[in-house]
């Protein structure tokens, strides 16, 4: 696998709903790095807790599990990607 550097890019608290849940929106910032002389398709797991949603990404996603959104993200030789995503958590 690919070296890979992750970053919080941003957080807030939305505002409360009628029903009292907590709501926030983080940004995420991955990039995944490749030494190799051909391209390579790497899969990246991220675990995101309770009740939640991809609000917008560079790369399609896949809601793998209820708490795990799966990417496929294509690197070139000896080249980077970053992958960027926003979601939206509500507890």
């Amino acid at each position: 696998m690919s070296p890979q550097i992750k970053k919080q890019t941003d957080f807030k608290t939305l505002p409360r709903p009628a029903k009292g849940n907590s709501m926030f929106e983080s940004a995420y910032e991955i990039v995944l790095k490749n030494a190799k002389k051909e391209h390579v398709t790497v899969t990246v797991q991220e675990p995101i807790p309770a009740d939640w949603k991809i609000m917008k990404e560079s790369h399609p996603s896949q809601k793998a599990t209820s708490n795990m959104a799966v990417w496929k993200v294509e690197i070139p030789a000896e080249g980077k990607t970053t992958l960027i995503y926003r979601v939206q958590v509500k507890y």
